[in-house]
């Protein structure tokens, strides 16, 4: 006991200096408020939903102009349909790699940036963008400048921007899941959905693309034999939903249909898109051999279906280097004066791959955002400082030489 209470004031003797540097990086990200905020009105008022290629490629150029000036080597990986990627390297302290995740692109279509340009308000940033997920690149960002202006240690980092996140990083995921096999730890910038919260779990999901063909005829032709293909879907969808369960973690909807050519005739063509949602890993396979089942299978005579899609984003559920990961950002947060609380996110994210792999990931690290991907998104200017504080604490605590 005697020598575990003189080890423990030899490491706290130690490691006064470092820990008076930490405590001054909250100070020093608060007197960079101003200049944050500079940089996430530049991003935001640059259209970059998915499919907004030149603003999406702008925003990279950006934000790899940023990252050079903190001694990373840049790329941007092409993509010709969707925004590119961008990935960035550096080395640091240690043999293992963190991994820091995020995305360039947002659900804005083209246009909305001029409709709805940054603003503050009430202590509030609005702007399309502006939390999912340009607030958590800005803390990312200056995170990273916190650290190197204080001088301390990372450890090896990689940094990815996906292109096309919103729509299931169709064409990000292999280098995701390649750089997550070189990581030991992932962070993921995504907004908070609540104060003082990090993601632990997030909803697995995917879509499926459902054509229904009937035949069209004047619906008072005598012995008319149209065959609606509309009530042939909405019976599916009462059907589709029917599948859903939350208490088990199962989520079946059809938000968007159409069909049908005119009034007066019966429809001869009716489509949809499902969405579908599962909180565990174990339940991928039968929920979509489900949907699939219930969604192909007609039920009016002379009915012919089409259905094409599947679960494309595993759940990000907990792994046991994501637990002391969070052990180790609680710790962190104390330090700060605040209390970590875990929770379950909304929507999917590029965390939802690492996790899955096993890497050990912490999700939701970006600023406190209200009404996320809404027309009024919006983040709390107040939470900007503090959680780029924490996480510059969580990549400088990676370096240290702590067993995971």
């Amino acid at each position: 006991m005697w020598k575990v209470s003189i080890l423990r004031k030899v490491y706290i003797q130690s490691t006064a200096p470092y820990i008076q540097i930490m405590d001054k990086i909250i100070d020093f990200l608060q007197g960079q408020q101003d200049e944050m905020l500079l940089l996430l009105a530049r991003l935001v008022n640059i259209d970059s939903g998915t499919f907004c290629k030149e603003g999406v490629d702008e925003c990279g150029q950006i934000i790899a102009g940023e990252l050079e000036e903190l001694g990373f080597k840049t790329l941007s990986v092409a993509e010709p349909d969707c925004g590119d990627h961008l990935r960035a390297e550096r080395p640091g302290k240690g043999d293992k790699t963190l991994f820091l995740s995020a995305h360039l692109d947002t659900v804005f279509p083209c246009g909305t940036a001029a409709e709805n340009p940054f603003r503050m308000e009430g202590g509030l940033a609005y702007g399309p963008g502006v939390g999912d997920i340009k607030g958590g690149i800005v803390e990312m960002l200056y995170a990273l400048k916190a650290l190197q202006v204080f001088n301390i240690e990372t450890p090896p980092l990689i940094i990815f921007l996906t292109g096309d996140e919103e729509i299931g990083s169709i064409r990000g995921r292999a280098h995701i899941e390649e750089i997550a096999r070189l990581s030991s730890w992932v962070l993921v910038m995504e907004p908070s959905s609540k104060p003082g919260s990090v993601g632990i779990r997030r909803w697995g999901l995917g879509s499926f693309k459902l054509a229904i063909h009937g035949k069209a005829a004047h619906v008072l032709k005598p012995d008319s034999d149209g065959v609606n293909a509309c009530r042939e879907l909405a019976l599916k969808i009462l059907a589709l939903e029917s599948l859903s369960d939350p208490v088990s973690g199962v989520k079946v909807s059809v938000n968007l249909v159409s069909g049908g050519r005119s009034r007066q005739v019966t429809a001869a063509e009716a489509r949809a898109v499902i969405d579908v949602r599962v909180r565990h890993l174990a339940q991928m396979d039968h929920t979509e051999a489900m949907v699939k089942a219930v969604a192909g299978r007609p039920i009016i005579p002379g009915i012919q279906i089409e259905i094409e899609g599947k679960l494309t984003r595993p759940p990000l559920e907990p792994n046991p280097g994501s637990e002391a990961l969070l052990r180790l950002a609680k710790e962190e947060a104390g330090k700060m004066g605040v209390i970590l609380h875990p929770i379950e996110e909304y929507g999917g994210s590029d965390g939802c791959f690492t996790a899955a792999m096993g890497v050990a990931t912490l999700d939701g690290l970006g600023p406190l955002t209200y009404d996320m991907c809404g027309d009024r998104e919006r983040i709390e200017i107040a939470s900007l400082a503090p959680r780029t504080a924490l996480l510059a604490r969580i990549i400088a605590k990676t370096a240290d030489d702590v067993e995971f």
